[in-house]
């Protein structure tokens, strides 16, 4: 009895920690997780509404629409810019995994209540995001250089000695800051600033203000129909 009392309270444990390591994990890797999310949904609304719209052809003479293969450019921009994004955030540190994931959440609120200039937002949201990905990209390649030379031999790199050492060792620090800055205010204000501006000069439709919802709910609930 004994022995299978022990086994019973083995097998709980290690459940347990099986369920609080997967917990953990998903707690760690929640930015990119909603990254994904977000990036999937962009890709299967928003993305597959403009490849259809980009062959759509009213059919000359006859009563309905001709149809064509919609291309799949718009959902391999998406998945470029999120492998980028994942790429360049997946070992970094918060917040600026916590700010990509606002980015992208941002990017897919944005193109759902401005339907009027989805077309350009949707190529402006992800330049927006690859483009923050290349920053963090940079910086990390800065500070993994930074990290394998001293200043003494950043010094000799850029012909100085001596004082320039100090020079480059203090430049080294402001850069650093500068960077901090830059990825954790700068570009994400920047960001949000842009779709900010784009929806106060767009005023609402008065007819149908969730119009870009129901578009969404639509293409959702047709996947794959209009594919073909």
């Amino acid at each position: 009895m004994s022995g299978f009392t022990n086994g019973f309270v083995d097998l709980v444990i290690y459940v347990a920690n099986g369920v609080l390591a997967t917990l953990y994990f998903l707690l760690d890797r929640a930015p990119h997780l909603l990254s994904i999310a977000a990036a999937l949904l962009i890709a299967l609304t928003f993305d597959r509404l403009m490849q259809q719209q980009a062959v759509f052809a009213p059919a000359r003479y006859a009563g309905r629409a001709s149809k064509s293969r919609p291309p799949r450019t718009a959902q391999i921009t998406t998945g470029v810019a999120l492998a980028l994004w994942l790429v360049a955030t997946w070992s970094f540190g918060p917040p600026v995994p916590t700010i990509g994931a606002a980015m992208w959440l941002t990017a897919f609120v944005a193109l759902l209540i401005m339907p009027q200039q989805r077309w350009s937002l949707l190529w402006t949201t992800k330049a927006g995001i690859v483009l923050y990905s290349l920053t963090v990209l940079g910086f990390r390649l800065y500070l993994w250089q930074a990290s394998q030379m001293s200043p003494s031999q950043l010094a000799e790199v850029f012909g100085g000695s001596g004082s320039a050492a100090r020079i480059i060792a203090q430049n080294t620090s402001a850069l650093s800051a500068i960077g901090s800055w830059l990825l954790w205010v700068i570009m994400p204000a920047g960001y949000v600033g842009v779709l900010i501006q784009n929806w106060a000069v767009q005023p609402m439709s008065l007819i149908s203000p969730l119009a870009g919802a129901k578009d969404v709910l639509t293409t959702l609930r047709t996947r794959g129909i209009n594919d073909e």
